[in-house]
């Protein structure tokens, strides 16, 4: 007899545990959207370093219903996949048909079924000492009052959607935005609440993901190279300098010929480059330029993940020099006293 797999939010949370065990960087429950809607939840996303020049990027659908459904599920998970470009899909269900199996063969999909599951229920991979989800949502809750203190939550919720379709410098500034907001609090509070620290870590740990997924296509570059790539993107987000700086032309033209004044358009412009240039983009492409840097990005994002579910949330200073360097430099990079980020 089949002993009974954990169902809805505790399965979730034994196979995140477990695909963590196994190296993927994994989060919960991402929810995909367009435009203002939430179209689904991912239940799991996973993030692998298959070598240096390749990436995996999976979705994970678990149904362990009393009637599962899994051959619908195969389906959902394709489809998902195939609109979120991703590189390959799981069903986890409690059905234990071989059909079930054979289909999802056939269709390219990876199937846990319900023997999995009930040996998972048991297995130490699915026991990790860490907070689940809900624990994480609910100190971001107490920690914020909920919408009247900032939405931490709705700010996590978007953070963890850029996952799946921002993997880009313009998602890259969006998380560095959310990090300045919340290192703000750390600086301004004597003694801010633990939840800080986690979103912290969590946030830092999608934006490490994001920047290890553009580096994937420069390993080959040479170091100056890969530097003035980053600062481009850093500075003027995903569509480059040129077509910023084309879009800047174009505005200035247009408010020139509705405004008199002689010399507006060139002033346009020059305002425009000047914030761009005050964007200290130079600081974290000479960071993230380094080899030892990229090398080592993946290994960063695992370690950031653990410490924002960890049950006793660590202090930068007991993590790891290359956890400690990253921080020192978005210190930098948002002109705080690193004394106070790294206290």
């Amino acid at each position: 007899m089949i002993d009974q797999p954990l169902k809805g939010p505790a399965a979730e949370e034994a196979l995140r545990n477990y695909f963590l065990s196994i190296g993927y960087f994994v989060v919960r429950g991402s929810k995909f959207q367009f435009h203002s809607f939430d179209v689904t939840d991912i239940d799991l996303w996973l993030y692998g370093k298959a070598s240096p020049l390749r990436r995996e990027r999976l979705n994970v659908d678990i149904k362990n219903k009393k009637t599962p459904q899994a051959l619908e599920r195969i389906f959902w998970a394709k489809g998902l996949q195939s609109v979120l470009r991703l590189d390959g899909c799981i069903v986890a269900t409690s059905d234990i048909r071989p059909d079930v199996r054979e289909f999802g063969l056939e269709h390219d999909v990876k199937v846990l079924d319900g023997k999995f599951l009930s040996r998972l229920t048991k297995s130490q991979r699915s026991q990790q000492t860490r907070i689940t989800e809900e624990e994480f949502l609910l100190e971001l809750d107490q920690a914020s009052l909920g919408k009247l203190g900032g939405d931490w939550r709705g700010k996590y919720e978007t953070s963890k959607s850029r996952l799946l379709d921002s993997l880009t410098f313009d998602g890259c500034n969006a998380w560095l935005d959310d990090l300045g907001f919340f290192l703000r609090e750390i600086v301004m509070q004597p003694a801010p609440p633990k939840a800080t620290w986690r979103i912290i870590y969590a946030i830092t740990a999608y934006f490490t993901i994001a920047v290890d997924f553009i580096l994937r296509e420069q390993v080959s570059a040479e170091h100056d190279q890969r530097k003035v790539f980053l600062e481009d993107g850093f500075r003027y987000g995903t569509a480059g300098r040129g077509y910023t700086e084309k879009i800047g032309r174009i505005a200035a033209g247009l408010v020139g010929e509705f405004v008199s004044q002689p010399g507006i358009s060139k002033t346009i412009q020059l305002e425009l480059q000047s914030q761009a240039g005050e964007i200290r983009a130079e600081i974290l492409a000479d960071f993230f330029s380094r080899s030892t840097t990229q090398n080592n990005l993946f290994e960063i994002a695992i370690e950031l993940e653990n410490a924002a579910f960890w049950t006793e949330v660590p202090t930068i200073g007991n993590m790891s020099s290359a956890v400690q360097s990253l921080f020192g430099v978005i210190g930098d990079f948002f002109m705080l006293d690193r004394k106070k980020v790294m206290a």
